[in-house]
């Protein structure tokens, strides 16, 4: 199983030699960051663009891996070289370069729900010739984590709040534990949402920088994600433990 840090889909990596001196930075660029592609047709086939702003020759490799996660939020990628034709899969890019890669879907023409993915493209640790009298250097290799959905026609999210339980986190702090289950066939992203808890005649609303960590969460097609949310002062006198949830939210991809 391949590990990825999930994060803002860019990531910096150090390696150092020796004692540093001097900073090699040859970050690239690449676009798109996500993509959809058709299980069939020529949709099933996209492009990705790849430069080099760089004055330095850089070496990449482009891989596709499998994308499931667990209700922790927690990724497990494996390789999917028999599912997507990459070419080319890696590269030899020069300061000032552009490179266009050509991704095609290869694998099953008709799935019954949309299929994710991860495009992992990242920078080699080669060094060529116009770098390798500059020893004692910290070379900066860039890594790109970008999003592929095999997305079938008319599929559709469909999240509903599964269970939830008012109790503590490990950390003592009182809340309700929230697990949102994506019985449709397409992932989604919970941006801008909202929850209210209601009681009789009283209701609360909660919203913004409270819901950090919930709001635009990702949840793929027939997955689920655990959340935990804080309550506090804003609960004191409010009977939360026999309240009932309801929540909404933008779906967006």
């Amino acid at each position: 199983m391949i590990s990825l840090r999930r994060g803002r889909g860019i990531d910096w990596i150090a390696a150092a030699c020796g004692v540093a001196a001097i900073l090699l930075l040859s970050a690239f660029t690449l676009e798109p960051i996500t993509a959809d592609f058709a299980p069939t047709g020529s949709s099933s086939v996209q492009t990705f663009r790849i430069t080099n702003p760089s004055p330095q020759t850089i070496a990449i490799r482009i891989r596709i891996l499998t994308r499931t996660m667990d209700a922790e939020g927690r990724e497990q990628n494996e390789p999917a070289d028999s599912l997507f034709v990459v070419y080319p899969s890696r590269v030899t890019l020069g300061g000032g370069g552009i490179q266009l890669v050509r991704v095609q879907w290869k694998g099953d023409p008709a799935p019954t729900q949309e299929l994710s993915f991860r495009l992992l493209v990242e920078q080699l640790p080669v060094t060529f010739e116009e770098a390798a009298g500059k020893g004692g250097a910290i070379r900066i290799l860039t890594r790109y984590i970008g999003s592929l959905y095999v997305v079938p026609p008319h599929a559709a999210p469909d999240v509903v709040l599964e269970q939830y339980e008012f109790t503590t986190d490990t950390a003592g702090r009182r809340g309700v534990q929230l697990l949102f289950y994506n019985r449709g066939t397409a992932h989604v992203l919970l941006n801008d949402l909202v929850i209210e808890l209601s009681c009789k005649d009283r209701k609360l609303t909660f919203e913004g920088e409270i819901l950090t960590g919930i709001n635009g969460e990702n949840i793929l097609a027939g997955a689920r994600r655990k959340f935990f949310l804080p309550l506090g002062e804003e609960v004191e006198g409010f009977d939360y433990r026999n309240a009932t949830i309801g929540f909404r939210y933008e779906a967006v991809r």
